[in-house]
């Protein structure tokens, strides 16, 4: 979940900032490149904000990250899907109602990164597995309260070593991990970019669309206003997906589905 600040979403709500998006991945390509979007935000957001803490939550997810990379063949997944963009937009080019110039920066944009992340000398996450420090922080982070000071006293120094040095080295170990970065998020650009919101409504809180062959849905979009009194749970698979919304008063109190119509906007997002 996240605020939407494209200025696309417009046919429910004025202003795009005043929305809040909730989205659902229909195909693991699509959860793959949210998960990554999900820990690089945290990162770029730990290394800006520069302290203690955020710079601990900024090396977490780092190492979150690699440790999805060694778990599955991301790498992989991600050239796969920046190939088969490329042989869509390449299909393009006949038809009339297409920029040439659009699309051939699009093409090269997409190819860059393909080219850089097909690199036989990249491996992306090599940078973090050879540092000692982080290393150290690894064998104890899945322990709770295990990067304690007196666990990783190396840690608890560079923690509390000059600010410039410890943002020195999250930019070089991200350094490392741009080019996931980079495909994870030309891949979501593309996808988000490739349908527009249109409203529609929830009878008695509940909406079902079939997803046709013809049309590609990889990822499900609904926006609602911030000050929404109700939030969806989206799900679905191949062939069609489910927007349920639930009102939750109190945290104490398990959430129950909304009896009352509502309107949302949605996108059905693919390429």
């Amino acid at each position: 979940m996240k605020s939407d600040t494209t200025g696309k979403q417009a046919s429910l709500f004025p202003s795009a900032a005043q929305s809040v998006v909730y989205e659902q991945p229909l195909n693991e390509r699509m959860r793959n490149c949210l998960r990554l979007e999900h820990l690089f935000l945290g990162i770029e957001a730990g290394i800006r904000a520069g302290g203690e803490w955020e710079a601990r939550d900024a090396l977490a997810r780092m190492l979150e990250i690699c440790d999805f990379l060694s778990r599955t063949d991301v790498k992989g997944e991600l050239s796969k899907e920046l190939e088969r963009d490329i042989g869509v937009f390449n299909g393009l080019r006949n038809n009339p109602g297409v920029n040439p110039e659009m699309l051939d920066k699009t093409v090269a944009s997409i190819s860059g990164v393909l080219g850089r992340l097909k690199a036989s000398d990249y491996q992306p996450g090599q940078c973090l597995r050879n540092d000692e420090l982080a290393n150290q922080v690894r064998q104890r982070i899945a322990i709770p309260g295990g990067t304690c000071s007196f666990d990783v006293p190396a840690l608890h120094y560079w923690l509390n070593a000059d600010p410039a040095l410890r943002a020195s080295h999250l930019s070089a170990w991200m350094k490392d991990l741009r080019v996931v970065e980079q495909a994870a998020r030309i891949i979501l650009d593309l996808v988000r970019e490739s349908s527009n919101p249109r409203c529609v409504v929830a009878h008695g809180g509940f909406y079902q669309q079939q997803i046709e062959p013809s049309t590609p849905c990889t990822l499900v979009r609904v926006l609602m206003p911030s000050n929404a009194a109700v939030y969806p749970e989206i799900s679905g698979g191949k062939h069609r997906f489910t927007v349920r919304f639930y009102s939750q008063k109190s945290t104490a109190t398990r959430a129950a589905q909304a009896p009352e119509d509502v309107t949302f906007d949605l996108q059905c997002c693919g390429i």
